[in-house]
């Protein structure tokens, strides 16, 4: 085990340093200093990979995290509250729990969380670091283009995000997809029960705006 004399969350941030750091520097991400998190700016994009940590991390008892990737847009925020007079409801593209990606094979879960009390410390931030590298920055650079963010939505039929995927669409200079997504979404909306009114009006007003039959 590495620096288990130290608490929980120190230990958890000597190991990101010390192992996906350099990585990641080297690819353009930066460390913040306010929380465990690397940030990279692509276009209108940022990428951001927070590793999270368990609130009931003690000692040398529970000392477990994991990894949350996200693509967020600042620009996005801006071009809809210019183009719908309101903002959106966040500046996020995507994210991703690291246990919700089916590819994100690993051997030293504890749960769904990384475990530094279970695993051999080293062996398991290497592998670690090689399913940021090889998995995670993929998908965070598929989605950091807007047509490639709204097709990845679509391919999972995220339809609740209809709203999102639409507009990503029309940022691409996609406007057929856009038209076929939006139909797409509000044929299953209505061939499925129990669905948010807001949904059907984020439609309508899509429809309003674009002069959309």
């Amino acid at each position: 085990m590495k620096y288990a004399e130290l608490k929980p969350g120190d230990r958890i941030r000597k190991l990101v340093e010390e192992f996906v750091q350099p990585e990641l520097t080297s690819l353009g991400f930066k460390l913040l200093k306010s929380e465990l998190t690397f940030k990279r700016k692509i276009g209108d994009f940022t990428q951001e990979i927070y590793f999270a940590k368990n609130q009931r991390n003690f000692g040398n008892t529970i000392v477990c995290f994991w990894t949350i990737l996200s693509v967020k847009s600042n620009y996005y925020v801006k071009w809809h509250e210019k183009k719908y007079g309101f903002k959106p409801m966040n500046e996020f593209v995507e994210s991703w729990y690291d246990n919700h990606i089916k590819t994100w094979n690993t051997d030293f879960w504890n749960a769904g969380h990384y475990d530094l009390t279970e695993f051999d410390n080293v062996k398991l931030m290497n592998d670690l670091t090689k399913n940021i590298l090889t998995i995670g920055l993929p998908i965070l650079d598929k989605v950091s283009d807007w047509e490639g963010a709204a097709d990845s939505l679509m391919e999972r039929q995220r339809f609740g995000f209809i709203s999102k995927i639409f507009d990503f669409y029309i940022l691409a200079g996609k406007e057929e997809k856009a038209i076929e997504s939006l139909k797409t979404a509000e044929d299953y909306f209505n061939s499925v029960e129990d669905v948010p009114s807001e949904r059907f009006e984020e439609i309508k007003l899509k429809k309003t705006t674009y002069n959309i039959v």
